[in-house]
């Protein structure tokens, strides 16, 4: 366990990274471009430490670890998303640009960059001549080695500025931040890598790199590879080009790894080449023997600045508005460009993880129907806090009281609060596991939505006291986003309601239009069949009959768009394809010159299922094969008992032609309606469509072969009697 003292550790716990503006830059271009992959995005965060670390760490925060193991920056990008990303590089931005302090000392990070770079392409080169198993991890490990001096320096800016700037190398800096702060940025970079729950070498690696020769020959690979990448290139920025045989560590690097030194200097200067063309690329300005530690040669802006009169006072607070409007302004559109409203909450907490510090975030909602407070159902936030309501009516939780607008803020530290603290207020501080609570409104442009909670410790809260204001104006962002999305919701499922009115008062007009005719033919079918004598033009009149009834049953069932249940009998398959050639047989088929052929199975088991459905389903195949096949072409009709499929038995009804078969297009969107730009004269697709629907709908199974040239074949599978799958 890293022992780190707790004045240190509180103080780098809120993760402040300074980037390098470059990359930071690029970043933010590459994620508001649509076009640009997860890729392209790992490689450019690769090359900056900074950058890298932030990704890794809200990859693997509480709310996202379950969308997969996040040890690379691969599958990191790939967990936090395209609209999360954007909000990352926003909050970014504005803390670089805008830092929680006013402070003019502007560090350089060029050498700092450039060394942490050669070093990350100098551990991979190792790996690879050493057959390390995991490439990508040498150089992740290389990059990060010093990780632990930018979270001090965003930590302890003042305290740690002035080691740096007593420190002509690492060495001596690492002296001194043993003497001045009890630890080192060795320690506190392992730290940062331990709280992303990956592999407790990548963290020990860190650790070590600055340990003896003699010491880390005892250490595992990864280990030993960073520590030799970083020594190989600290011996060049502090003595000039590598020469062979000029230090004892490279013969340690030798027993250890395997590697030579001449392969040592070629692969030195191979990794630095590369380097220096990253730097062209983005535009830095780095140099080789630049000095590898972040530095600065400012004036503090305490001394620039005169001291405040008291008719300044007002000045400076509409510096502090305005400063403040420019720091949110990148963050609402992100939060604007979210879908739902879980995954604008996510946004929010991330956001706020990242600008205020290490508090853990939480959300309770207004529910109007119930007047009340209650925890969101999101990922990250602890289940138990949907358990708890809080009644808006009573003046007995500081939640309520903030939620109905009775106070900005408020705390459980606060001594002097004018509402007390509640049961509830104990059991989200419990849940939490926080020293305390910091309750803020979610105020829309009219109303409070919700609260969002912060559980902090007492330091914590004695920094975020300071931004009280910006933290409520970010909330009131926040919930004016949410507000937002809410209308639009609104607005899109009152257009669909009305649509839907729409389109049900349009059918109900068709179905009363339409019965009417049907019923006249009908009617008069049934005095035809009475003046005939003839058995089998009755046995076709009663047919006909029966395909009025079911065009009569199919126009009724528009007067109802939920799913209606089917009066499901034992069917006849092969009944029903006799009854359906006899009476569409000439008209699709003998009248085009196609001719038709049964193979139907005598022994066919009966299916459980509606009969018009069968023939909904039939009819719309034998219709598009018609169309297809030319003159003097076959559809073969055939079918099957007894096929098993899954465990399960089925009856088959294969549909076969000898038309042209169906173009690759129309494969590729079979049993869905074509898209506009692909659709042939005449044919939309609705067909197939509704036939894979209807198939479903009686448990059943539909595939389709179907060759250039060579004709087409439909199978469709229906459950046998008795045999129907649930």
């Amino acid at each position: 366990m890293l022992r780190i003292p707790e004045d240190i550790l509180d103080s780098i716990e809120a993760i402040h990274l300074p980037t390098i503006p470059q990359t930071l830059l690029r970043f933010l271009q590459l994620v508001e471009d649509e076009n640009t992959s997860i890729a392209e995005l790992a490689t450019l965060v690769s090359m900056d430490p900074a950058l890298s670390a932030r990704v890794l760490t809200v990859a693997n925060s509480p709310a996202l670890r379950g969308r997969g193991e996040s040890k690379d920056l691969v599958s990191s990008l790939a967990n936090i998303g395209t609209s999360l990303a954007r909000t990352l590089a926003a909050c970014l931005v504005v803390q670089n640009v805008f830092p929680p302090e006013f402070d003019s000392q502007d560090y350089d990070f060029t050498g700092f960059w450039g060394h942490s770079l050669r070093v990350a392409e100098v551990a991979r080169s190792i790996a690879v001549e050493s057959q390390y198993p995991d490439v990508d991890e040498a150089y992740l490990a290389g990059l990060l080695h010093d990780i632990g001096q930018l979270l001090l320096l965003g930590g302890l800016r003042n305290r740690y500025g002035l080691l740096l700037a007593a420190s002509s190398d690492e060495l001596v800096l690492r002296d001194s931040e043993k003497m001045e702060l009890g630890t080192n940025h060795s320690a506190v970079g392992a730290w940062l890598v331990d709280q992303w729950n990956l592999s407790s070498f990548m963290a020990d690696s860190i650790l070590f790199h600055h340990n003896a020769a003699d010491e880390i020959t005892a250490a595992d690979t990864l280990s030993q590879i960073i520590w030799s990448a970083h020594k190989i290139c600290h011996h060049h920025s502090a003595s000039g080009p590598l020469q062979q045989g000029q230090d004892v560590d490279f013969t340690t690097v030798n027993s250890m790894l395997g590697v030579n030194v001449s392969n040592l200097l070629t692969l030195y200067q191979d990794c630095s080449t590369r380097v220096s063309q990253f730097a062209t690329a983005l535009g830095i300005s780095e140099t080789v023997d630049a000095k590898t530690l972040p530095y600065t040669t400012t004036i503090p802006l305490e001394i620039l600045r005169p001291p405040l009169k008291n008719n300044d006072t007002a000045y400076f607070q509409m510096v502090e508005m305005v400063h403040n409007m420019a720091m949110l302004q990148p963050l609402q559109r992100g939060f604007a460009s979210s879908q739902s409203e879980a995954e604008i909450l996510l946004s929010i907490r991330e956001s706020a993880s990242i600008l205020f510090g290490p508090g853990q975030f939480v959300f309770f909602m207004v529910q109007p129907e119930e007047a009340a407070l209650s925890g969101v159902n999101i990922s990250g936030q602890p289940v138990l806090l949907q358990k708890i309501k809080i009644l808006l009516d009573s003046d007995h939780s500081l939640a309520s009281g903030v939620a109905l607008g009775k106070m900005p803020c408020s705390n459980t530290f606060e001594q002097k609060s004018p509402i007390a603290g509640s049961l509830a207020d104990i059991q989200i501080n419990r849940i939490l596991g926080s020293e305390g609570l910091l309750y803020i409104p979610l105020k829309g442009r009219t109303r409070i939505i919700g609260v969002m909670v912060c559980g902090i410790s007492t330091s914590h809260y004695g920094r975020l006291k300071k931004r009280l204001p910006l933290i409520t104006s970010f909330a009131n962002m926040a919930a004016t986003s949410l507000e937002d999305l809410r209308e639009i919701q609104g607005r899109e499922q009152q257009q669909a309601e009305k649509l839907t009115n729409s389109f049900e008062l349009q059918a109900r007009k068709v179905i009363h239009e339409a019965g009417n005719p049907l019923g006249i033919i009908k009617n008069y079918l049934e005095v035809v069949r009475k003046r005939l004598p003839d058995h089998d033009i009755l046995d076709e009149v009663n047919i006909l009959g029966e395909e009025i009834d079911r065009v009569t049953q199919i126009i009724r069932r528009m007067s109802n768009l939920s799913d209606e249940t089917s009066e499901v009998g034992n069917v006849d398959v092969n009944n029903v394809i006799e009854s359906m050639v006899a009476l569409y047989g000439d008209s699709l088929f003998a009248s085009q010159g196609i001719i038709i052929e049964k193979e139907l199975d005598p022994e066919l088991s009966d299916v459980a299922c509606d009969k018009d459905n069968i023939k909904q389903i039939l009819f719309n195949l034998w219709n598009n094969a018609s169309d297809a096949i030319e003159a003097g072409g076959y559809f073969i009709i055939s079918t099957h008992d007894n096929v098993n499929m899954d465990g399960h038995s089925y009856i088959e009804i294969r549909l076969s032609d000898t038309g042209p078969g169906l173009p690759s297009e129309v494969m590729q969107h079979l049993f869905q309606p074509l898209p506009p730009d692909i659709r042939r004269s005449g044919h939309s697709g609705l067909g197939l469509s509704i036939v894979a629907v209807l198939v479903e709908k009686l448990g059943g199974r539909i595939s389709c072969q179907s060759k250039t040239g060579r004709g087409t074949r439909f199978s469709v599978l229906l459950p046998k009697t008795g045999n129907v799958q649930p």
